[in-house]
Parts: C-alpha cells; sequence; structure tokens
C-alpha cells in the first residue's frame, strides 16, 4: 500500500523485528530491525527520534547475538542522537547510558560501564526520583557492575537501595523483589567470604 520507502513501511518492519526479538529469533529480528533503520535513516534523517529509536534496537538484538561491538557502535549512536536532540536529563538519553553501560559490562570494560550506568541513576532521580521502576533497575544494575569490579561494600549499597525501592513498589512478594533478594544475597557471600579471608590471614 505504500511501498518500502515509507514510514509505515518502517514501523512494520520495527515491530516485526521487536516480536521477532521477543520470539529469540534475533538473526530475523536483527534483518527486520535494520531494514526499518535504513528506510527511517533516508527519509528521516540521522538525527530524528525515530532512528535514534532504531540505532537503540538494533543494539539490543545485536547484544543479544553477543555481537557486542557493534552492538555498542549501534547503542553510542543511539546516545549521540538524543543528547543532541533530548539534552542530557530525557528518559531516553537515561535509557541510553544504561544501554551503554550493559554493553561495556559485556565486553568486560567494568570502569566505563560503571560511569555509564551512574549517569544513567543520577538522571533518573532527578527526572523520577527515588522510588520509581527505572531508578530501582539503575541501582541495581550499578550493584551488578561494582560486582563484578569486586567493590563489594558499594556493590551492597546499591543492590540494598534497589531492593527497598523494589519492596516499597511492589511489595514482598513480587518477582521483581525475589530477583532482588537474591542479587543482594550473592554480594552479601561475597562480603562474608571477603571478611572470614581477611580476619583468617590477619589473624
Amino acid at each position: 500500500m505504500f511501498g518500502e520507502e515509507h514510514p509505515k513501511t518502517a514501523d512494520s518492519y520495527h515491530e516485526v523485528g521487536v516480536a521477532q526479538h521477543s520470539l529469540n529469533d534475533y538473526t530475523a529480528a536483527l534483518e527486520s530491525k535494520k531494514r526499518a533503520l535504513d528506510i527511517r535513516i533516508k527519509l528521516l534523517g540521522e538525527e530524528h527520534p525515530e532512528t535514534a529509536e532504531s540505532y537503540h534496537s538494533v543494539g539490543v538484538t545485536q547484544h543479544s547475538l553477543s555481537d557486542y561491538t557493534a552492538a555498542l557502535e549501534s547503542a553510542k549512536r543511539a546516545l549521540d542522537i538524543r543528547i543532541k536532540l533530548f539534552g542530557e536529563e530525557h528518559p531516553k538519553t537515561a535509557d541510553g547510558y544504561h544501554s551503554v553501560g550493559a554493553i561495556l559490562l559485556s565486553l568486560s570494560d567494568y570502569s566505563a560501564a560503571l560511569e555509564s550506568k551512574k549517569r544513567a541513576v543520577d538522571i533518573r532521580i532527578k527526572l523520577f526520583g527515588e522510588e520509581h521502576p527505572k531508578t530501582a533497575d539503575s541501582f541495581h544494575s550499578v550493584g551488578v557492575t561494582q560486582h563484578s569490579l569486586s567493590d563489594y561494600s558499594a556493590a551492597l549499597e546499591s543492590k540494598k537501595r534497589a531492593l527497598h525501592i523494589t519492596i516499597k513498589l511492589f511489595g514482598e512478594e513480587h518477582p521483581k523483589t525475589a530477583d532482588s533478594y537474591h542479587s543482594v544475597g550473592v554480594t552479601l557471600v561475597c562480603v562474608k567470604n571477603l571478611s572470614f579471608l581477611w580476619n583468617h590471614f590477619s589473624g
């Protein structure tokens, strides 16, 4: 009805790609999302919210395919566009920093990942306040990265903040709360093991 090079066609390719991703068909999803991206660049140009969304979405699928270098390039491109369009303090910009941080974590670049994730949490606190699901997600993500850096005390503090927010928002008997308790427990074991080793060998 519209032909290939039409905004609605791009939207359709994007939606198909998202559905394919949800079904874990990442190769097909990437093809669909890239087609949407190509059309949007041609019709809307690089610096457009929908183009940024496409770059972000392509990066998510590349990440799932373990193509971390390509994923990082896509995520950074999306973030750059969003900063230019929306500024630093915007939900989409925060999402961009969070996504870049997640990919950097997969690349084992923990220090850069932490910096990006901390930027996301700072923006989310400013925009949404402490008691918001996205803020809780950011605190947890920061904690995971601190854990990877073996900074267990800081990781425990971040994860506990995420847990407290999650309990307040969703209650005790919720899958997100259970996941948060588990994550705190993982770090707590490392803290206790470290304390045991320190006491054992320093005595």
